[in-house]
Formats: structure tokens, C-alpha cells, sequence
């Protein structure tokens, strides 16, 4: 049955194409007269480019009056849950603007974007396979956020605040400034957040001859001041260069709770582990760009020059002290134990890269490279705090330095074969050199590698309606810093995780066939990703002990098909509706360790807008997101699904906008992930604090100002819009 539903999903936007064939040729004459007579054609609202899909947020109306969440909301391909973006059938995304990566991640990367009003946007490129021009790092896909460009000498921004009450309340304050006169442009903003989440888990792992079930009560501080100031001055008609900062200063606190109930399989209490925490955090980022950008001539040649520096600072210190009781509560003998651990963690990366376009007669043509050299210290020192002065413990201590150098040269071409055919072909070569050094266990890691990775795109269109897309790409993924740092983190005395510094990458093979079809767009997605790793959680029956390490162990295969559809055809009413189908399979290495899993998965979204008056300055939102069980993984990911609602109201000439937005309505956004390993079930019952209720107001400002008289021979490229 599942196979006759997959058939009937993927078939149906050719089948509204084969309907309307007939149609198209009719009225071919009437509409190439329309588009004569036209001074402005509209944009459709989803265009197929030959390497990426283009949302073209102006024409839709959930987006107007929002910010760039609410546009990504709407976006193809793309999925906001509890604030976080992803991408689908992808593990990670990043977040370009205007073609330049943004270094921020997580609450900051989300507080950005809401400092962006939706109209300001003038298209979303969602790049699922990115091309050889950009890094190879990561399965992951890139969301190109395309800005309109500033008006002419004038002053422009917004403020924006926000009350969120969840378990406890957590406000943002921020806003944005933007400046064009002449020949300078600068864009700014500014963000501060401060209050407070109450995450929740619960964990249970069933021995044969016991049950271990874990409560994770915590208290998570957030406080964090974030910016960006980006500068651009046009030194000639043909360059223009510029510099963009953005930081990050983060101080959040951590207070915790962990309860351990161990039971017989009667359900009789046998004792109870109990282990208070509090993590004291001061986290520091710095990122500096410097650009330029030359056009040589006016048929499209130009080249570009990146110049990057990323400043990554981590103090944490953890105190924590366990104890043990009898199900009486009576503590048990010896089996105190306190602890204080003190990490510190510096990362500096530096790079620079260069990107040339040439259009030629027969092919465009794009070549570039680029260098970069990671520095990673980090040091940990482990304190027994048991009796009245801290020893310290160097087993349990560590020093470990990481550097990590990649150059990468590319060389990509496009190609119109014809009026209905687009090729592109690419290839980027990375030389990785890394070498891991745990000065405590006296062990050096080196790993040297050089790989190729491909890149194919064709597209054929078939009407003016009608786009299919074909494309291959080969992705690397790399471990993360901590990943490889071989140091023992204790959570308690019997948790702990444990980096790998033999961690090696795993590699992505990802095919994309795509059809776009006025307001469909239709994707059949395969996956194959080898030498995965993942955090491994072990246990076994001689030991209480759990211990999370990270392994390559692992296959997975993807297979899936997404649907998306936008209903727009009332002028009150936008619904944009995506439901995936896909197929999942993780083949262990480990197989007496971690056993193969597999699932096929449904999983729906739909976001829909309700303009509710004449002069659309109020509407009402509505969503609802399910997922049928998954595979996450080496895990096991059970259902979940959950609704959201909200009205905006626009007041003062529709200066100032008012949101009222409530999530995860009944409290059902609770996934548990389950993992067997050794033959032991583990299932981890996640609840991320996410039922809550937002206030927001944003208000927008903005005048002209006088220009200089000027010379105005670069007309044609002061107005280009893209």
C-alpha cells in the first residue's frame, strides 16, 4: 500500500501538467501578447535555476508584515521547529546573506533573522546540493536569504522586542539600522537576550536484571548580547569592497538536578542516585570579513576575494557532587563523591578565498580556491572537591590541541544547451591536513586526505510552467572539535562523555530529481552516506555505568519524496502544505554492538495565513507538523507532532506591527529517541520547554536624504536588481 501511495504522490503534479498541456498551446499566442503588452511581469512564486530553487518572498502574502523566520516558514524545502531552521532530508543548513555566510548559529543566528523584515526580502534561493564554489563540509544544504537592494540615500531600520512565556519568561530586545548615501552603504543590528528555559528528560535503560530510570531536571540562563555591522563603499564603478563584523558575547548558567531510580523488575525501589549540578558558562565569538568584488567587463566577468577571521573563546566550570541512597533514603556508605570541572576552549581560524566568473561564447565559466587553517586548544582540569580542599585529578584532566589546515581549488561550467536544456558540471578538489595532540595521554592523532567531489546539475523546461531538475553532488562531513578531543566529561559519577580522536569523516552521495510546477514543486531524494559516526551511549550488565562515545559505525540510506504545494488563489488566504514520504535504513558495523535499523516515515507541515481585513493589516496564522516514527541515526525516533497559532496586527501606517503567537498549543513536541546497544534498550524521552506564548512589537523607521550631484556614466550598474 505504501508503494501505490508513494506512486500516486509522485505522479501527481505531472499528472495537473498533462491535464493543462492541451491549455498551454491554446493560449500560447494570447499569452506571449500579454507579456508584450506588460511593463512589469510578476514573478512566479517558485522558480527552478539550474543548481538551486528560488522563493520569490514578495509575491507571498504569509510573509507580509513577518520577519525572515516567518518567510523561511513558508519556503520550500525548508522546516522551522521550536526556532531552529533545517532543511529536508538534510542533517545541518546553513544561512547565507546575500551570498555571505553567516558565522552565527543557534538563538543568535534566530534572533538575526528576526531583526529582517519580510519585505525587505526580494527572494529565498534554497540551494539543496550546494555547487563546487562552495565548501564540501557537511550534509549539508544553504539557504541564500537575497536582501532588496537599499534605497537610494536614505536612513532605514527597526526595533523589535519580545516576551516569550514558557515555564519562565525569557525576553529579546534588539533591532536594526541601514545607511545608503552616495557611494556608501552600512547595515547593522543589534540583539540582547536574558531570561530563562526549563528543559526536561527523562532517560530509562532496562538491564535484564533491573530498570535504571533518570530524571534531568534543568534551569537554562540565557544571556547573550549578539551584533553584526557590515559596511560596503563603491570605490570605482567597477569595485566594491567592503567589511562586515559580527559577534557574539554569551554568559548562560545551568542549574540541574539529575535523579537515578534503579528498580528490580518487580518495580521495587533498590536505591536512588541523586546529583545536583551547576555549569557557570562564558562563551566569546568574533568573526571579520574583508571583500571585494571587481566587474572587469559588462558581459558578466568579474572576480571576487574573501578574507576571513573567526575567534571562538569557551570558559565553563562545573560543579556537581552525587550521592548515593538506599530506598529508604538512608545515604549509602563511601559513595559520596564532588567534583569541579574546569574547561577552557580557544579556536582560531583563519581563511581566504578567490572566486573568478568569465562568460565565454560557448560556456560560463567559474574557478576559484581557497585556504584555511584552524587552531583548537582546549584544556580540561578535573578538581575532587569531596573533602575541604580540591585535589586535583590528572587522570581525569586533560590538554589537547587540534589544527586542522584544508586548500580546495574548484572549476565549474554552465552551459545552455538550448532553449529548454541548462547543464553544469563542477569539481572540487580538498587536501586536508589534521593533527590531534592530548599532551595529558602523551597520544598524537595525524590524518592526512585528499578527495574529489562532483557536482552535476541539468534542467529541462518543459512549459513556461513546467521545470525539471536533475542534479549529484558528494558531500564530506568532518568531526567536530570536541568530537576529537579524547578528555572524559563528567556529568556524574556514573555519566560521562568521551571525544574520539580517531574519529574519521564519512562521506554523502546525494541525488535530487525535482519537478516545479507553478505553485508545486515536487523533490525525489536519495541519500547514501558511508563511514557515519554518532554518539554512541554504551552499557552493559557489569557495569551501572553509561558512557556516550563517538564511533564511525555506521550506513544510512535515504529514498524519499517531498511534495509542496502553495494555495494562494484567494487574496485573504495563503496555505503552504509539504508532506514527505522517505525510507531510512542504518546498517551497523557494530552489529553485536548496535543493530541494523530501518523505517519508512511520514512526515506533513502546513502553514496557513488569514487576512482578515480589508486593509490587510490583520490576520490570524495557523500550523500543524507531524512526523510518523523515524531513524535519526543510529537512533530510533518515535512520533510527534504539535500546532501553533498567532495573529499580527499592523497600526501606525503599518509602521508598527504587533504579534501575538502561541506554540506547541497542547504540549505534544516530545520526541523519545531510542538506541539499543549490547542488547540493552535505551529510550531518552525529550521535552525542550517548547509550549509557550510570544509577544512581539517591531516598529520601522525610515527617510531620504539629499545626494551629492554626481557623475552618473555607471547608471546601468548602480540599478542592477538580482
Amino acid at each position: 500500500m505504501i508503494k501505490q501511495i508513494i506512486l500516486v504522490f509522485l505522479f501527481f503534479p505531472v499528472l495537473f501538467y498533462s491535464q493543462e498541456k492541451n491549455n498551454d498551446s491554446i493560449n500560447k499566442i494570447i499569452e506571449k501578447q500579454i507579456q508584450e503588452v506588460e511593463i512589469i511581469a510578476k514573478k512566479k512564486l517558485i522558480e527552478r535555476k539550474v543548481d538551486r530553487l528560488i522563493f520569490n518572498v514578495e509575491n507571498s502574502i504569509s510573509a507580509i508584515g513577518g520577519d525572515a523566520l516567518d518567510a523561511l516558514k513558508v519556503t520550500p524545502s525548508i522546516r522551522v521547529q521550536n526556532d531552529q531552521i533545517s532543511m529536508v532530508g538534510k542533517n545541518n543548513m546553513s544561512v547565507m546573506i546575500d551570498d555571505r555566510l553567516m558565522q552565527l548559529s543557534g538563538d543568535e543566528l534566530t534572533n538575526f533573522l528576526k531583526t529582517i523584515r519580510s519585505e525587505d526580502i526580494k527572494s529565498i534561493e534554497v540551494i539543496t546540493n550546494p555547487p563546487a564554489k562552495y565548501d564540501a563540509q557537511g550534509n549539508s544544504g544553504i539557504v541564500n536569504i537575497k536582501l532588496k537592494k537599499a534605497k537610494k540615500n536614505s536612513i532605514s531600520g527597526n526595533l523589535k522586542t519580545s516576551y516569550t512565556q514558557a515555564t519562565h519568561p525569557l525576553g529579546v530586545f534588539g533591532g536594526g539600522l541601514n545607511y545608503q548615501k552616495d557611494k556608501l552603504t552600512i547595515t547593522s543590528n543589534i540583539n540582547y537576550n536574558n531570561g530563562s528555559i526549563a528543559p526536561y528528560q527523562e532517560y530509562t535503560i532496562y538491564y535484564p536484571s533491573y530498570t535504571w530510570f533518570e530524571t534531568n531536571d534543568k534551569r537554562r540562563f540565557l544571556n547573550s548580547l549578539s551584533g553584526r555591522v557590515a559596511l560596503d563603499y563603491q570605490v570605482s564603478p567597477k569595485t566594491t569592497m567592503g567589511v562586515q563584523y559580527s559577534g557574539v558575547l554569551s554568559k548562560p548558567l545551568v542549574k540541574g538536578k539529575n535523579t537515578s531510580y534503579i528498580t528490580s523488575n518487580s518495580s521495587t525501589l533498590d536505591s536512588l542516585i541523586i546529583t545536583p549540578s551547576r555549569t557557570e558558562i562564558d562563551r566569546k565569538t568574533h568573526s571579520l570579513n574583508f571583500h571585494s568584488i571587481t566587474k572587469v567587463d559588462t558581459l558578466g566577468t568579474q572576480y571576487s576575494v574573501d578574507v576571513d577571521y573567526f575567534k571562538f573563546t569557551s570558559f565553563l566550570d562545573n560543579i556537581f557532587n552525587t550521592n548515593t541512597f538506599l530506598s529508604n533514603n538512608v545515604p549509602i556508605p563511601n559513595r559520596y563523591i564532588s567534583a569541579n570541572t574546569i574547561s577552557n576552549q580557544n579556536i582560531d581560524i583563519y581563511s581566504a578565498k578567490f572566486d573568478y566568473e568569465m562568460p565565454l561564447k560557448w560556456v560560463n565559466l567559474s574557478f576559484g580556491g581557497k585556504v584555511s587553517f584552524i587552531n583548537n586548544d582546549s584544556k580540561v582540569s578535573y578538581f575532587d572537591t569531596s573533602s575541604m580542599s580540591p585535589i586535583f585529578d590528572s587522570s581525569k584532566s586533560n590538554i589537547f590541541n587540534y589544527k586542522e589546515n584544508i586548500q580546495a581549488i574548484y572549476l565549474s561550467g554552465n552551459k545552455k544547451l538550448s532553449e529548454k536544456w541548462d547543464l553544469q558540471l563542477g569539481l572540487r578538489l580538498e587536501s586536508t591536513q589534521t593533527k590531534g595532540f592530548s599532551e595529558t595521554l602523551n597520544q598524537t592523532n595525524k590524518n592526512n586526505y585528499n578527495k574529489l567531489f562532483p557536482t552535476f546539475y541539468l534542467t529541462y523546461k518543459a512549459t513556461e510552467n513546467s521545470t525539471w531538475g536533475l542534479n549529484y553532488s558528494k558531500r564530506i562531513d568532518r568531526p567536530s572539535y570536541s568530537d576529537l578531543n579524547p578528555f572524559r566529561f563528567y556529568s556524574s559519577a556514573y555519566n560521562y562523555s568521551e571525544g574520539n580522536p580517531f574519529l574519521q569523516p564519512f562521506f554523502i552521495d546525494n541525488i535530487d530529481l525535482s519537478l516545479s510546477y507553478k505553485n508545486f514543486y515536487t523533490s525525489l531524494y536519495v541519500t547514501n552516506m558511508t563511514n557515519g559516526f554518532d554518539q554512541v551511549t554504551f552499557v552493559s550488565n557489569e557495569n551501572p555505568g553509561q558512557f556516550v562515545i563517538p564511533y564511525n559505525f555506521y550506513k544510512q540510506l535515504n529514498v524519499g519524496i517531498m511534495q509542496n504545494y502553495t494555495f494562494n488563489k484567494f487574496a485573504w488566504f495563503e496555505s503552504n502544505n509539504s508532506l514527505s514520504i522517505y525510507y531510512a535504513k542504518t546498517t551497523s558495523d557494530l552489529i553485536n554492538t548496535l543493530p541494523r535499523i530501518d523505517n519508512w516515515t511520514v512526515s506533513f507541515n502546513s502553514n496557513n495565513s488569514f487576512i482578515l481585513n480589508k486593509s490587510k493589516t490583520f490576520r490570524a496564522e495557523f500550523g500543524f507538523t507531524y512526523q510518523s516514527p523515524s531513524v535519526a541515526g543510529s537512533y530510533s525516533l518515535s512520533k510527534f507532532y504539535y500546532f501553533d497559532a498567532g495573529v499580527r496586527y499592523s497600526v501606525l501606517n503599518k509602521k508598527l506591527h504587533i504579534g501575538l503567537n502561541a506554540m506547541d498549543i497542547f504540549r505534544t513536541n516530545r520526541p523519545i529517541f531510542t538506541q539499543v546497544v549490547n542488547g540493552i534498550v535505551q529510550r531518552n524521552n525529550e521535552y525542550d520547554d517548547t509550549q509557550k506564548i510570544r509577544l512581539s512589537l517591531t516598529w520601522n523607521f525610515g527617510k531620504q536624504l539629499k545626494s551629492e550631484k554626481r557623475d552618473q556614466s555607471n547608471e546601468d550598474e548602480k540599478n542592477r536588481v538580482k
